[in-house]
């Protein structure tokens, strides 16, 4: 852990981001929270239930994906097609047979995409398992009633950056949770010395905010702001949105009672110095592609003590 590098950050940074905030048992708790991109990030192969597995085992809350086969079966997958084909076009019997791992290694090449079904049964098995379920073309109402069906109101997020579906999946199951994310606008690298590049992302993901915001964020139990971060060659970070942004988004959520989360996007999500920071700002939760770094800086946050 590089923490004089991470000193020398904070004092060129308008918050106090060296004061070393700890953590309660609730505040640990919330962090477990924090949502791991496709199960396991850039680890284990994406939407698989060795990705799931190794999440869980963590303690952590995998993220994966729901969509419909051809005939109808609902899957974890990711991407909209495999092989040149959408995944609409696959039957189930097609799919199952699919190796979807040996891209991540050799090591994976048995694994295969896992039928919601088998992943509702193994939270059943273990209620300390979460997850978030990210929409991509099975309804609300249905992602509702298998949830249900399944006792796992609490343990499961719907997530969407489509408010309007957290509205619908909050109707069919008012008991369920919700994550609503808001990103920058802007998929690839922020470019950070055009003018005018990090205020138009900002912007953008600010409209969002407000849309919610000015309903109360009703229906929603979780926001989630994206964020960009360059770091320069002396440990300087600068941020897309600006951190009294994300600070006052923060407390406004508090406020509203929802729990403020922070994806870090990008390969700079893989510095833990980053997490401790975005801690600083009062953010409860947060969203990677690089887990063990955010691991590591809530090992950091744990040793601080409440």
């Amino acid at each position: 852990m590089k923490l004089k590098a991470l000193m020398i950050v904070c004092a060129a940074l308008p918050f106090a981001a060296c004061a070393g905030r700890g953590a309660t048992d609730a505040e640990l708790e919330t962090l477990k929270h924090s949502l791991i991109h496709r199960g396991d990030g850039k680890g284990r192969p994406d939407n698989t239930m060795e990705a799931l597995l190794y999440t869980w085992a963590k303690g952590y809350t995998p993220e994966s994906d729901i969509r419909y086969t051809k005939d109808g079966m609902i899957v974890a997958f990711h991407d909209n097609s495999l092989k040149g084909r959408k995944i609409s076009e696959w039957t189930w019997e097609e799919l199952r047979d699919e190796d979807v791992g040996s891209y991540r290694g050799a090591q994976y090449a048995t694994c295969r995409p896992p039928l919601w079904k088998t992943i509702f049964t193994a939270m059943e098995e273990n209620p300390v398992r979460k997850m978030h379920i990210d929409w991509k073309d099975v309804p609300p109402e249905k992602v509702a009633e298998l949830v249900k069906a399944h006792g796992l109101e609490k343990q499961c997020w719907f997530i969407t950056r489509e408010y309007d579906l957290i509205k619908r999946y909050k109707a069919a199951l008012p008991g369920g949770q919700t994550l609503n994310w808001m990103n920058l606008g802007n998929w690839k690298r922020i470019d950070f010395e055009k003018p005018g590049e990090l205020e138009k992302c900002e912007a953008h993901m600010m409209a969002l905010f407000e849309k919610a915001a000015a309903e109360g964020f009703k229906d929603i139990d979780n926001v989630q702001l994206h964020c960009q971060v360059r770091i320069d060659g002396g440990g300087r970070m600068t941020f897309c949105p600006r951190p009294e942004t994300m600070k006052r988004c923060v407390e406004r959520l508090h406020a509203a009672g929802v729990e403020a989360s922070m994806c870090v996007w990008q390969e700079e999500a893989a510095n833990p110095e980053v997490y401790l920071y975005l801690w600083e700002l009062g953010f409860d939760s947060f969203g990677t592609d690089y887990p063990e770094a955010l691991y590591a800086a809530v090992e950091v946050i744990k040793s601080r003590g409440r």
